[in-house]
């Protein structure tokens, strides 16, 4: 099967564990809530009747909204006119400056928000503490390519076609009580032992404690004891530390755990020593 890339694919995100991770999702699900939705690589590519999509970082769902039922082609134009203007591409650090100082003095929009994120470092959005977007120059790397033309057309294409709905609040604030049994709940959460920006958990935003991980798991029994099936990814062994508390967590409740083939290689904080390996587990009451 080909799974369909989000136009915010960061490295070391999902994409590449799809063909893993959604072969073990059920087969037949009415409402498919992507809880920590992110870059929207699942939710993208779940076979379902609605799609609830869910990010405490607003940005990317608003991205989302804004663009579902846009021409693929206004899109595109609008995108390279922003190109164009600033005289983006890998070597021209100035013209990102002036991009990144123009939307955080308001110039906002989805596009504008869109090309900071194609020519910033390793394409991934930072914000600090005033939600100011703060990432930084991509040089040498990053840039609106051919394939992330492709990639976005494919995106457009898959997003006109499925039923998604978008929310922007804290994993603890969802109204879990109104999911059924017939639904399918995905948790992709900050890892609480590893530290890749990808998923710390921040980027403007509150961090990821032992104390969010446990209110997870509570939840993770309460839809459990509703029949309502569940999937949550995690990290169980990172640089030599261990998660015990969700391995006990999981023994205790005799959860499922699979685990996944899949490494850091392409990212900045890998450890090279096999001892320090990175265990990547799906854990599932089904």
């Amino acid at each position: 099967m080909t799974y369909v890339k989000s136009p915010f694919n960061y490295i070391g995100g999902k994409y590449k564990l799809l063909p893993q991770i959604i072969p073990l999702f059920p087969t037949e699900i009415n409402h498919f809530y992507d809880i920590f939705g992110g870059g929207a690589n699942v939710s993208l590519n779940v076979e379902c009747n609605l799609v609830i999509y869910n990010d405490i970082v607003p940005y990317i769902g608003e991205f989302f909204k804004a663009v579902k039922d846009m021409n693929v082609d206004v899109c595109l134009a609008e995108i390279d006119r922003i190109i164009e203007y600033y005289n983006l591409s890998k070597e021209n650090k100035e013209g990102f400056e002036k991009l990144r100082n123009d939307y955080n003095n308001g110039v906002k929009g989805w596009a504008m928000f869109f090309v900071l994120t194609c020519y910033s470092f390793n394409y991934q959005y930072r914000f600090n503490s005033k939600h100011e977007y703060n990432s930084s120059f991509g040089k040498n790397r990053s840039c609106f390519s051919l394939t992330m033309r492709e990639r976005f057309k494919d995106f457009m294409k898959r997003l006109s076609e499925i039923n998604i709905e978008f929310k922007n609040e804290d994993f603890l604030e969802m109204d879990y009580e109104c999911i059924c049994e017939n639904d399918f709940v995905y948790f992709d959460p900050p890892y609480l032992i590893s530290c890749g920006n990808y998923n710390d958990g921040k980027r403007g935003f509150s961090g990821w404690t032992q104390g969010h991980d446990k209110d997870l798991m509570e939840i993770c029994n309460t839809l459990n004891r509703n029949r309502v099936r569940f999937a949550m990814s995690n990290v169980i062994r990172h640089k030599g530390k261990e998660n015990e508390a969700l391995l006990q967590w999981v023994n205790k409740n005799n959860y499922t755990v699979h685990y996944l083939n899949f490494n850091y290689n392409n990212c900045n904080y890998q450890d090279n020593n096999k001892e320090f390996e990175t265990i990547e587990v799906l854990i599932t009451n089904y």
